[in-house]
């Protein structure tokens, strides 16, 4: 007992031992096997000699002909000369008329001049002169005095306008367009100012409501609204930093 019991770990083993070896055994006898399969037909083999490769015979080139390569010279084609009108041939008279005539102790030219047949020449048809066209003057359209005096006005604002100074506007340095609208007496004195359209800037606008005030308008013309004694206008002005 007390040899067993000092070799218990290892008795203990032997069955799992005895185990592990007899499924190692099972697994080796149960190996599958792999057979090819066999083939016993015969094979016959035959050596052929391989066919001679014949060559493309070369095709001759044939020179074109002299005629076909030398290039076609054409004359050139000369203007024919217009050919005058032949008159026709004066017949001879017959013997007959030429008994019954009488017998002048005429010249022999007269004679000639006599028996020969009269040919009429052909009229001549003038050919239609050619339709000059006369030009017509085209008087120049007479600008009205309104329209006329509405361009003097705006030519004149736009020489007395002003970029407006100072630390804010070279700072900024603003551009752009206002549209400005104004009412003027008769006599060219400002009644009121507006903006029509901003420039998106005070700076610029503040300058276009100074180049209205600070301009000098010249009268209305005398036929120019009549009835009216005062008219409102509108200029568009541009302002653009110096370089």
């Amino acid at each position: 007992m007390p040899f067993l019991f000092r070799f218990r770990e290892t008795v203990a083993s032997l069955p799992s031992l005895g185990i592990l070896l007899l499924l190692i055994f099972v697994g080796i006898s149960k190996t599958p096997t792999i057979s090819l399969p066999r083939d016993d037909s015969l094979v016959q083999i035959a050596l052929v000699a391989p066919e001679p490769v014949v060559a493309p015979k070369p095709v001759p080139v044939v020179p074109a002909p002299e005629s076909i390569a030398r290039p076609v010279v054409i004359p050139p084609v000369m203007p024919s000369r217009p050919v005058a009108p032949t008159r026709p041939a004066m017949s001879a008279a017959p013997s007959a008329v030429a008994s019954e005539l009488p017998v002048v102790a005429t010249p022999s030219k007269a004679i000639a001049q006599a028996v020969a047949p009269v040919v009429q020449a052909e009229p001549v048809v003038a050919a239609p002169a050619a339709v000059v066209p006369t030009t017509v003057a085209v008087k120049a359209r007479a600008v009205s005095p309104d329209a006329e005096y509405i361009a003097t006005l705006r030519a004149h604002l736009n020489r007395i306008k002003r970029y407006p100074t100072g630390r804010e506007a070279s700072q900024l340095r603003p551009q752009g367009k206002v549209r400005v609208w104004f009412v003027l007496r008769r006599d060219g004195s400002v009644v009121e100012v507006g903006l029509e359209q901003s420039s998106n800037s005070m700076l610029l606008d503040d300058a276009a409501r100074k180049t209205i005030n600070r301009a000098t308008f010249a009268p209305f013309p005398e036929a120019s609204w009549p009835d009216a004694t005062s008219h409102r206008f509108s200029a568009e002005l541009e302002f653009v930093p110096a370089a």
